[in-house]
This record gives structure tokens, C-alpha cells and sequence, in this order.
């Protein structure tokens, strides 16, 4: 199966009037990023500059509920282990042999077929005459 990957499949029909871009795809729209920004007090309290109950009294107790949550959650996360099982099915699933290093091609083991052996030497035969014909032709 051949994908399609001609642009203008994807163009809306109506034509742009008056020297107006093209409509751009939905899928390649940039959306704006119009969140709020985190406040001073939020990083001064998150680097141990300022206490929890002074950055509650300002304007960012939404904020501190939130880092709060958070910190929760990571040390949650932090205290969950790989079930035994699970290790044992990983460890199990790993080959025995480690795998064969790839040589470099000079190291490389090659069989010569005959046909081979015959364009070899064909090509050297034709190498040979045009260094012959060069060098006879520069005389």
C-alpha cells in the first residue's frame, strides 16, 4: 500500500480571496500557550524561601493546593516497587547467549563462487588494458 502524500489532498476546497493565505490543515494549527504563569511567591516557596502560610495568605493558595498534591503523588511514586514476578518475567525473557559482535568486513569470512571469480578477473583484465592503453597512448 502507497501513502498518499501529495499536501494538496488535504487543502479546503474554497480558494483564498483577495491574497489571502491558504487555510492551514487543523493538524498543523499552533496553539498558543495562554496558561497562567506561576507566581514569585510560588517559587520562592518551592525553594524554601518563604513559608507555606505566607504564600497561602496572597493570591496563590490554588497553587500551593497543587504543589502540594504533587508532592504527595512523587512520594507515592517514589515508595512503589517492580513486583518480584515481574523481575523474574523480565530476566527470563533475556537470551543466555549474548549476542555475536558484528565484524568489521575485512574480518568478514567470504565465499568465492565461480562467477564471481570470473568478473574479477574480467574486471581486471579490463583495468589492465585501459592502464596499458594510457600508457602506450601517452608515448
Amino acid at each position: 500500500m502507497q501513502d498518499n502524500l501529495d499536501p494538496r489532498e488535504y487543502r479546503s476546497p474554497a480558494a483564498p480571496k483577495n491574497g489571502e493565505a491558504a487555510p492551514r490543515p487543523i493538524t498543523d494549527r499552533e496553539v498558543p500557550l495562554t496558561g497562567q504563569q506561576t507566581p514569585a511567591a510560588i517559587h520562592s516557596w518551592l525553594d524554601g524561601e518563604l513559608s507555606e502560610s505566607a504564600v497561602r495568605q496572597s493570591d496563590a493558595a490554588r497553587d500551593v493546593d497543587f504543589w502540594l498534591r504533587l508532592d504527595r503523588e512523587v512520594q507515592v511514586r517514589r515508595q512503589m516497587t517492580t513486583p518480584v514476578n515481574l523481575y523474574e518475567r523480565i530476566m527470563e525473557a533475556l537470551p543466555t547467549s549474548s549476542p555475536a559482535v558484528a565484524e568489521p568486513w575485512w574480518n568478514r569470512s567470504f565465499t568465492l563462487t565461480p562467477a564471481v571469480a570470473i568478473a574479477a578477473a574480467a574486471g581486471a583484465v579490463a583495468i589492465g588494458l585501459a592502464v596499458g592503453a594510457t600508457v602506450l597512448h601517452a608515448r
